[in-house]
């Protein structure tokens, strides 16, 4: 089983990397082998991403895989929700198990309980996450598992800059480090094009001397890479047999 973790900005394109797009070319991720459970409720990015992946707002921890059957879309921002899913889809032929904006299952529950809960709310987001990583740790070895999140930079002990997933504080950062529980860590960079007038989208693939975090063993040629999740797993499961 891989393990890819992606990080980049809002905006960048991570949830785009996902769908096939040829103007951008872009593969994407097949639909009919891949699960998408996405933290927030906002379109998938794409023409036609509704047909592709349509999306079932039922779902719960009482849902068996019969519930999931019919679509290729969680929506949920709860962590229990999330891990039950992805216990699921372990046991479902789907081969790509992605789960987007995953910030927001730490951000969304730090808002809610911020006044009332006090010291509890980073615990307990810490065991939620937990539960998460549970999950994802029992998926068989014919599964991908694909994380989209948010990045922020930090300054490292040796002066160079870091790039890590972006939580709800100190305490949080202290404890959870998903980074390392990763084979593969892909960093978003953006730059503009001056010959096509247009903006660049890459992963940054290993640590190319800004981005320390980005690795993927020998997976891929280049450095920096399109963004184009299609193309991410087919070296990955080339890589891994």
């Amino acid at each position: 089983m891989s393990k890819i973790l992606v990080l980049a900005d809002s905006g960048f394109g991570k949830t785009t990397s996902l769908m096939e797009d040829e103007e951008l070319g872009i593969e994407g991720l097949n639909p009919d082998e891949s699960y998408i459970i996405s933290v927030t409720s906002k379109p998938l990015p794409g023409r036609g991403s509704r047909t592709k992946f349509p999306a079932t707002k039922t779902f719960n921890t009482a849902s068996t895989s019969a519930d999931l059957k019919d679509y290729r879309r969680v929506i949920t921002n709860s962590p229990a929700v999330v891990a039950h899913a992805i216990e699921l889809l372990g046991q479902s032929p789907f081969k790509n198990i992605v789960l987007d904006d995953t910030n927001y299952l730490m951000q969304d529950y730090y808002m809610a309980k911020a006044l009332s809960s006090g010291w509890d709310t980073p615990k307990r987001i810490g065991f939620d996450m937990g539960k998460i990583f549970t999950a994802i740790e029992a998926l068989p070895e014919d599964k991908n598992f694909i994380m989209l999140a948010h990045g922020e930079e930090y300054d490292k002990v040796d002066g160079r800059k870091g790039y890590r997933m972006k939580t709800t504080g100190k305490m949080v950062q202290e404890y959870i480090t998903p980074e390392g529980k990763f084979d593969v860590v892909l960093i978003g960079r953006s730059s503009f094009d001056e010959t096509a007038k247009k903006p660049k989208k890459e992963f940054v693939t290993n640590d190319d001397g800004v981005y320390t975090t980005a690795k993927s063993h020998r997976i891929f040629d280049q450095l920096y890479i399109h963004n184009d999740m299609g193309y991410v797993i087919k070296k990955v499961n080339e890589y891994y047999g």
